[in-house]
């Protein structure tokens, strides 16, 4: 019975296929041809974390292979955002990507109101890179149009189809994902110039060694792709978009199905197709084969007043609460789902959708969207259809063209602190503030402080050997060694409201040569605050200890 119950269903299910199509070709825009070299430059690009104000935020840091092209921290603590009401820990709390920590132009550590001395965290989930290359419009709220501007002479590069090159403009200039304030394009041209490509990664895919192997630099890099060695925002969009478009996920079970396989899939994943195309009215929206109709719609996830979507980039009260319809290629790696993050599982999606969302009682909601009669099997059948069938296992392992290099952020840190600390007024503990790490050629280290009293004078301390555990002066614990050759107290007034607790914060900019002599090199690091709130009129942070290293 189970194998002719079986048997039916893969008929009808091939019946139903007929509806459907291969992916179709990829479309470039005229003004940018797809060629190998400007795919392979544009790969470097997108996983290199230099291209980031501090050298800690690549493209991909947000944008992992192995999770759909999602943010594989989208449900760990330090990737929450408050949401509209500002607070922690409340229902309108979004999971989203961590960025970089505020700075000021200089580069220097600044507060902001929900983070700091975290780095930020975006206010909508990273949504996929993969597949989107037949999208009109990217980002949540469709803001990268197809029409690409030069962002620095605001002359039009892209008539149509630029919606990929609009896009991968954007996050470099962002003061919240990649870069310090006010942060131009400029900066960012000059900087390739000088920095070594992918030189903070590890693992580098084949492709990407053997372009380096031939183009060590960024100047070599685009010359081979443009025909000469001019790096601008334009050429930078341009070899990223490239390299997107050439990640085509069509290695799914389903196509692999529909391509005349009928073991591709198994009974319950045809059944959920089926009911996917039928009873589950997913269809209406995601159309096969790409899984979207690239729409916009506001499918009641949050009330729409908390983000709305759509009508922040048109103005039109209809486009309220309204958001892009993803692919669901690939989706079943990219939980948690939903432009909040707010559902944690396939099946919490599926009976989101059957009960007709969560907030439906809005003037904007998307008439596709009504209650599903559907058992609780029918439901597993349908997730198990969008997570497994619908998921090409290179994207899942990371193979080619979906493979990718190690990123510095992924491994162990060099610095760590230790010892004891003190608190000033208020009861607050001066806090070490850091970013990037302390390797050979950075020019962007940095260490802060946060937490002390604003306004208040600091030292900050530096030596090359550390106090022995206990050291005190009076009731001041050391973690820096005072007896130390290389001893070194540094002056400064904290910036902050004068007098208010926890408002004082500084940074001292420690560029660290290209020298190998300095590899290896550990330093120890602690910050003391005259604070008369507390005893001896000192309050501290705990120690930190820097090691040198060369990537």
């Amino acid at each position: 019975m189970f194998r002719t119950l079986s048997r039916s269903l893969m008929l009808s299910a091939v019946v139903a296929g007929s509806l459907f199509a291969q992916l179709p070709p990829v479309p470039a825009p005229p003004e940018n041809p797809i060629t190998a070299e400007k795919a392979v430059l544009g790969k470097i690009l997108f996983w290199d974390e230099q291209l980031s104000s501090d050298n800690t935020t690549a493209c991909g840091t947000c944008h992992i292979s192995e999770v759909g092209g999602g943010d594989p921290r989208a449900s760990t603590p330090g990737n929450i955002h408050p949401g509209p009401d500002g607070m922690f820990a409340t229902s309108d709390d979004i999971r989203g990507s961590r960025g970089v920590v505020h700075c000021a132009p200089s580069g220097d550590f600044t507060p902001e109101p929900h983070f700091f001395p975290r780095p930020q965290v975006t206010a909508r989930k990273s949504p996929s890179f993969i597949g989107v290359q037949w999208a009109d419009e990217l980002f949540w709220d469709g803001r990268a149009s197809g029409t690409f501007v030069d962002p620095e002479t605001n002359q039009i590069a892209i008539a149509w189809g630029g919606a990929l090159e609009s896009q991968a403009a954007g996050p470099q200039v962002s003061s919240v994902e990649m870069a310090c304030s006010t942060r131009s394009y400029g900066e960012i041209n000059a900087k390739l110039l000088s920095v070594l490509p992918l030189r903070l990664a590890q693992n580098l895919p084949a492709d990407v060694a053997a372009a380096l192997a031939q183009y060590p630099t960024y100047p070599d890099l685009f010359q081979a792709a443009f025909g000469d060695p001019t790096i601008n925002a334009v050429r930078i969009a341009k070899a990223i978009a490239t390299y997107e478009r050439t990640l085509v996920p069509d290695g799914t079970p389903f196509d692999d199905y529909m391509n005349g396989n009928p073991a591709a899939m198994t009974p319950q994943q045809i059944l959920g197709m089926n009911l996917f195309n039928s009873t589950a009215n997913c269809a209406q929206c995601h159309v096969a084969p790409l899984f979207t109709d690239n729409s916009f719609a506001n499918i009641g996830v949050r009330p729409a007043l908390e983000d709305i979507g759509r009508e922040q980039v048109t103005a039109f009260p209809p486009d309220r609460g309204a958001f892009r319809v993803p692919s669901l290629r690939n989706s079943g790696l990219r939980a948690p789902f939903f432009h909040n993050g707010g559902k944690q599982t396939m099946l919490d999606v599926v009976l989101f959708y059957q009960i007709g969302g969560d907030f439906p009682n809005q003037a904007t909601l998307d008439p596709r969207l009504v209650p599903v009669p559907m058992t609780h099997s029918e439901r597993v059948a349908v997730a198990d259809f969008v997570e497994n069938a619908l998921t090409d296992p290179r994207v899942a392992l990371a193979q080619y063209p979906f493979d990718r290099p190690m990123l510095r952020s992924e491994l162990a840190g060099y610095m760590s602190t230790f010892g004891l600390e003190k608190s000033g007024l208020g009861g607050i503990v001066p806090r070490h503030v850091t970013a990037s790490e302390p390797y050979l050629g950075n020019a962007q280290f940095r260490v802060g402080l946060s937490g002390a009293v604003g306004g208040a004078p600091a030292y900050f301390v530096l030596a090359d050997t550390p106090a022995l555990p206990g050291t005190a002066f009076n009731t001041i614990p050391l973690n820096v060694d005072p007896a130390s050759a290389f001893l070194l107290a540094i002056p400064t007034t904290l910036s902050g409201a004068s007098g208010v607790a926890g408002a004082g914060y500084t940074s001292v900019a420690l560029p660290i040569p290209m020298n190998p002599a300095l590899d290896d090199l550990t330093l120890y690091f602690q910050w003391l605050v005259v604070d008369p709130s507390v005893s001896d009129y000192i309050s501290t942070t705990k120690g930190l200890m820097v090691t040198t290293f060369t990537p």
